[in-house]
Formats: C-alpha cells, sequence, structure tokens
C-alpha cells in the first residue's frame, strides 16, 4: 500500500543561498562580462562574427526562460499538482528574462546607431534588394523593419515577459509566508489573459531575433518551430537543474522518480513535436518551389551546412526520440541527466544553424551564398560562457533564501503523494 505523506517539507536544505554562493555572485558577473568582452577582441570576422555569435548564445539562454515561463502557465492554467514541487524553479529560470533584456543591449545598441552587420534591413532599401518581387508587402516589410520599431517591439516583448514572471513569482513567495489559498486563485486567473500576451510576443520575437536575419524570407510556421524549441529546452533545463540540486543535498525529498518521469514524457513528447514541425516548414516550402522560399533552406545546405543540418535531424530528433520511449529510461536518473545535457546541446546547434549561414550576408549585403561553417568557434563558446555566467549570478540573486520549493501551495499534497499510472 503507497504511504500518503503529509503537505510537509522533509528536505533539510531547500534553498540556493550559502556562503559559497554568495561568493560566487559577483564573481561569475565580473567572469560574465570578461568572457563576452573577450568574444569581441577575438573574433575574426570583425563585430559582424561577433553579433552573430552573440545572437546564438542570446538565443540559447532567451528560449528556454520564454520555455520555463510557458511551463508556469500551463501548469496554473490546467491547475496542474503533480509539477508544485518543480513549479519554482521554472519560475526562477523565468524572472531571468529581465536580466536578459539587458543582455539584449549589445544587439540593441548597435542596431540603434544604424548597424546593418547583423540584421542586414537596417540599411538602404536598394542594398538589400527589395526590387526583387517589389510590391506593398515589400513596402509593409521596409516599414515593419526599422530600427526604432524594432526598439520598440523588443521593450514590449521583454516588459510583457518580465510582467508575468515577476507577478507569478511574486504571489508563488507570498504564499510560502501567509499560505493564502486566494493566492492560486489568483494566479490562475492571472495565467489565461496573460497566455495571450506571451504567445503574441513569442511570435513576433521568433520574427525579430532569427526570421528577420533573412529579411525576404518568410514562414509562418517559423514561430510554431522557436516555440518547440523554447519548450523542449526549458523541460531539458529544469530537469537538469532539479537532479543538480538532488546531488546537492537540496530538495532531496519533494522532487521524485515520478515527477521526472512526467518531466521525460513532456520532454519526449516536444521532441517529436519540434520534428514534425520542422519536417512541415521544409516539406511546405520544398514542395511549393518558390525561389523567394526555398532560398533559405539552400543556405542551409552548401557550404558545409549539410553536415550540421543532418546533425540536426539525427541527433535532435530521431536518436532522441528512439531513446526516450521506453518507460524505464524516462525514470533512470542518470538517463535523464545525461539525456537533458545531450538536448541542450543539439538546442544550441539548432541556433547555431539558423543564425551563423547569414554571416556573409551581413557583411556584403546581396551575397547570395551561405557563409561557410567558420573555424574554431571561440567567439560563440566565449559569448555562451559569459551569458551563462551573467544568467547565474542573476538565478542566485532571484532565488537567494527563497524556498526551491512552493511550501503551502494547496496542491503540495497532491504533488507529495502523485503518482504515474
Amino acid at each position: 500500500m503507497h504511504h500518503i505523506r503529509k503537505a510537509e517539507i522533509t528536505s533539510p536544505i531547500t534553498t540556493l543561498a550559502s556562503d559559497t554562493t554568495t561568493r560566487l555572485v559577483p564573481v561569475a558577473g565580473i567572469a560574465g562580462i570578461g568572457c563576452i568582452a573577450g568574444a569581441f577582441l577575438l573574433s575574426p570576422g570583425g563585430f559582424a562574427h561577433f553579433s552573430h555569435a552573440y545572437l546564438v548564445n542570446f538565443c540559447f539562454y532567451a528560449t528556454i526562460c520564454i520555455g520555463a515561463l510557458f511551463f508556469v502557465l500551463i501548469q496554473h492554467l490546467t491547475r496542474a499538482g503533480w509539477s508544485v514541487t518543480v513549479r519554482r524553479i521554472a519560475e526562477i529560470m523565468a524572472c531571468c528574462l529581465l536580466p536578459l533584456a539587458v543582455l539584449f543591449l549589445p544587439i540593441l545598441i548597435p542596431v540603434m546607431l544604424g548597424s546593418s552587420e547583423l540584421y542586414t534591413w537596417n540599411t538602404s532599401r536598394d542594398s538589400l534588394g527589395w526590387a526583387v518581387g517589389d510590391g506593398d508587402m515589400y513596402d509593409l516589410k521596409t516599414v515593419f523593419l526599422s530600427k526604432n520599431f524594432f526598439a520598440l517591439r523588443n521593450i514590449i516583448y521583454f516588459a510583457v515577459w518580465s510582467l508575468i514572471a515577476w507577478s507569478l513569482y511574486r504571489w508563488s513567495v507570498r504564499q510560502d509566508e501567509t499560505g493564502e489559498k486566494s493566492l492560486t486563485m489568483r494566479m490562475q486567473g492571472f495565467s489565461a489573459p496573460m497566455m495571450l500576451l506571451f504567445v503574441g510576443a513569442l511570435v513576433f520575437g521568433a520574427f525579430d531575433w532569427e526570421m528577420s536575419l533573412s529579411p525576404m524570407w518568410f514562414s509562418t510556421m517559423f514561430p510554431v518551430y522557436f516555440f518547440a524549441g523554447c519548450v523542449l529546452s526549458s523541460l531539458a533545463t529544469i530537469t537538469l537543474v532539479a537532479l543538480v540540486l538532488q546531488r546537492s543535498g537540496r530538495v532531496t525529498d519533494e522532487i521524485t522518480v515520478e515527477h521526472y518521469h512526467d518531466l521525460a514524457k513532456w520532454t519526449f513528447a516536444f521532441i517529436f513535436f519540434w520534428g514534425y514541425v520542422a519536417f512541415s516548414q521544409f516539406m511546405l516550402i520544398w514542395y511549393a518551389n518558390f525561389p523567394e522560399e526555398t532560398f533559405w533552406f539552400r543556405f542551409r545546405s552548401e557550404g558545409g551546412w549539410m553536415t550540421v543540418s543532418m546533425i540536426l535531424l539525427f541527433g535532435h530528433l530521431f536518436i532522441p526520440f528512439l531513446g526516450m520511449m521506453a518507460r524505464t529510461v524516462r525514470r533512470s536518473k542518470t538517463f535523464l541527466l545525461f539525456s537533458s545535457i545531450y538536448l541542450l546541446i543539439m538546442h544550441w546547434v539548432d541556433h547555431y544553424w539558423l543564425i551563423m549561414p547569414q554571416l556573409g550576408a551581413s557583411v556584403h549585403p546581396g551575397y547570395n551564398s551561405p557563409t561557410p561553417i567558420p573555424g574554431p568557434p571561440i567567439p560563440e563558446l566565449l559569448c555562451f560562457l559569459g551569458i551563462g555566467f551573467v544568467l547565474f549570478a542573476s538565478v542566485c540573486l532571484i532565488a537567494g533564501k527563497r524556498s526551491l520549493v512552493a511550501r503551502r501551495d494547496p496542491r503540495l499534497h497532491e504533488a507529495l503523494n502523485y503518482n504515474n499510472p
């Protein structure tokens, strides 16, 4: 007979704060800034190379946090009880969208200063080749892709995401102190309209950050592809963070194999969903065979990029899909640890594949071939470390001495006694 647990936190350590993490915060912040500066100085292709490398890693981390915010919203909307003990991890991750707004400045400031080394639309109409298929649609694109409108939109994105994330986190933490059950209903009611704003910001954010690197290309499925990557990477990160926390002696009793099993089921579903959307986008463009669409995939099948495309096809879809089919592996902490790291590596490769082939077009407007795969990815790795260090410091400050588990959530009892059927 299954033992019924009381709705009590029994782990000896349930906070991130310690003398070590307190000392690491300034060190991580300084190291992060130093790594980003090093990436700028060591970029072999100058500022254009640095800006693309920085965007790869910014999108990598931003999509994880956006996916975490979706996870929090959907748990409230569905009144989920199983996820109460892992939801706080996602809440903290989602709050990192505020420091990411600051980390967006190395992208935004050059655009506002008139640089076109990242976004080629930030220059004259003629140099972009707008004359091809000229018409009302391209006139509208010219208005949409302007630096002032671009800046305004991104301010709105981060304002919306930060408002949602910090409101839900603040109410959740307050419930730890007061135990007010009405806060659960408030978060649920708040999540419904905020989901609409969240989706709107995500769709246009996907257009602005990555799709507009090739302003002549268009795909209505790209935001869905972007969304699938957001959720998949956030699930892998939530799983990885939970495992690391438990190995450090934190929340040892509150997150069980049943929770990992559910996180793995979500991950398995979104591996397939990502692959389905990626194939659908490719198939529709291939079948239609319009030059104004197919060139985007041509850029990713020449100059060595076909190898990366095949890595994504097998490494991001087939291998993890087949690997996570069995129930036994979805309940193995060791397997989930390595699979989460593996999926995050594939997620990084995905953004590298989306962004870096456009580097040549940024340096030479009108350039009609993809940039060959750059040499050793030193700027990319330094940007990865730099943004990662800054976000690590942010997580330590956001989490502070607050509990890593929603202590007095009315559904805590359900989470602690959750069992997969």
